[in-house]
């Protein structure tokens, strides 16, 4: 049946190849040539339309391929006949194979395994805010477009720091060297009758149990005459109480002002033999006090002093006295 279909598309192919041939023959042939008629050029008439191409035969119905035969699974050997496991049909042998055992159950008395701890449940894991970002930075001017920004200075001002102001330790104790005039016994050398001046010079220790805007202050001092000591001179020891006020304020230099009064004993040398007589004083002080550190101090002051000497004269108490300026330096703490 192939051999008659491949014979039957051979004939087929070669009609069509014949017809071709003759059409383009007739196609190419030269027109007939007229003696008579002007010699004029006609166009060469359309070929004929070509017949459509015959339609192709059916194909031959081709059988199915047949799938190759699958070998069959090696089974294994068969056990021998005094095995437990021997199939003694060989038709059931090839179907089902070998015998295979099951394992037996288990004995009814033997516990059941223990079924695996489950895990503990777990713990709820706290979770926290995440952590506060900082705040963004301030934006920075932007420098114009003619500013050098290979070379640009950031100017920020500067803030001294604020020094704390000088407090001083107000006075507490003073050490103080005073000068003042006082008159002489006995006649007097002067054409006019008046007492000669005589020169004092005395040493002081000033303690102040009260030292604020307020000080309170307790004074021991021994004066003696200038040019002379005990042995050829006049000397006197008071103890003094003084009332006065002082400003803090400012800074390293302490003003006050002090009013005071004192009793004491003072000795006489007349015609060398000696006359025990009584003394007392009262003034005023105003000066300042000039700290070298928060401890320590110079002071000087000017005063008014009206010193007082009071001795017994014929059975009469009879006293001199005299107005005088006074100069005090001190150093203290």
């Amino acid at each position: 049946m192939t051999a008659a279909i491949k014979a039957s598309v051979f004939v087929f192919v070669g009609t069509l190849a014949a017809g071709g041939g003759a059409a383009r023959a007739q196609g190419l042939q030269p027109p007939p040539f007229d003696q008579g008629a002007p010699s004029v050029m006609r166009p060469p008439a359309p070929p004929p339309p070509a017949p459509p191409p015959p339609a192709p035969p059916p194909p031959a119905p081709v059988a199915p391929a047949q799938p190759p035969p699958q070998a069959r699974p090696a089974q294994p050997p068969q056990p021998q006949p005094e095995s437990d496991y021997f199939i003694d049909d060989p038709k059931v042998y090839r179907r089902l194979g070998v015998r295979i055992s099951v394992p037996p159950p288990p004995k009814p008395g033997a516990a059941p395994a223990p079924e695996p701890a489950s895990p503990p449940p777990a713990r709820p894991v706290a979770v926290l805010p995440p952590p506060a970002s900082p705040p963004p930075a301030p934006v920075q001017p932007i420098p114009p477009a003619d500013t050098d920004l290979g070379s640009t200075t950031i100017v920020r001002p500067y803030t001294p720091v604020a020094e704390t102001p000088f407090q001083p330790t107000l006075p507490r104790l003073k050490l103080s060297l005073r000068r003042f005039d006082f008159v002489q016994l006995g006649a007097s050398e002067t054409p006019d009758g008046v007492a000669a001046k005589e020169t004092f010079n005395s040493f002081a220790v000033d303690v102040y149990p009260v030292s604020s805007s307020v000080r309170i202050g307790l004074t021991s001092s021994f004066g003696w005459q200038s040019g002379t000591f005990v042995a050829d001179g006049d000397y006197f020891a008071t103890q003094s109480v003084s009332f006065g006020g002082q400003y803090r304020d400012l800074g390293r230099i302490v003003p006050f002002a002090e009013a005071f009064a004192g009793v004491g004993y003072m000795r006489r040398l007349q015609f060398e033999r000696t006359i025990p007589t009584a003394f007392w004083e009262f003034g005023a002080d105003a000066g300042v006090e000039i700290y070298a550190a928060r401890v320590g101090y110079l002071s000087l002051a000017l005063g008014y002093l009206r010193p007082v000497n009071g001795f017994a004269r014929r059975q009469q108490f009879t006293s001199v006295f005299v107005d005088t300026w006074s100069l005090k330096l001190g150093i203290g703490i």
